[in-house]
């Protein structure tokens, strides 16, 4: 196995499968191989989403393999696989902190009464068309669909008609 040395994406399955092979092959013992290729396919996903590339190496596997007399649950896995990887892992930037534009200066007598103006102007016309809309259409009444309207949206069983009035 290659010693990897980018340390930051997510592993390609070849590698963390190939791994995982090698562990079983160190820890077994008597697993068939039907149990061993079971908990392979189970193990390499989950393995592939928790470690990056830079946990699958030789090292890695010869300090999980070193802990465990059989091969192990998975749990052990992400518990002496952590355990390596975790002063290994690099460390992680400092974000760099936001230019902040200067803050902007009070608005002035002249750009309030400016904007108060067109505040009252916009209200006003708002207010006016609702009014005038309001004037203009009747109220709202209920229009009760036609019998043969609502055969044709909703029709009965059997073929049966509404009565017509």
């Amino acid at each position: 196995m290659p010693e990897i040395v980018t340390n930051n994406r997510k592993p390609p399955v070849a590698t963390v499968r190939e791994w995982t092979i090698a562990l079983g092959i160190l820890t077994s013992g008597n697993m068939s191989r039907a149990d061993a290729e079971m908990k392979l396919r189970a193990y390499v996903p989950l393995l592939q989403d928790n470690f990056p590339l830079g946990a699958f190496t030789q090292d890695s596997l010869h300090h999980v393999a070193s802990r465990c007399k059989w091969f192990p649950s998975y749990a052990e896995v992400v518990e002496h696989l952590g355990e390596w990887w975790r002063p290994r892992r690099p460390p992680l930037t400092a974000l760099s902190r936001p230019d902040i534009p200067p803050a902007r200066p009070d608005a002035t007598d002249e750009e309030r009464a400016y904007v108060s103006a067109r505040v009252a102007e916009i209200t006003a016309h708002l207010n006016g068309s609702r009014a005038a809309s309001a004037g203009e259409r009747p109220p709202p009444t209920a229009r009760p669909l036609s019998p043969g309207v609502l055969d044709q949206i909703n029709p009965l069983p059997n073929g049966r008609k509404r009565a017509t009035a």
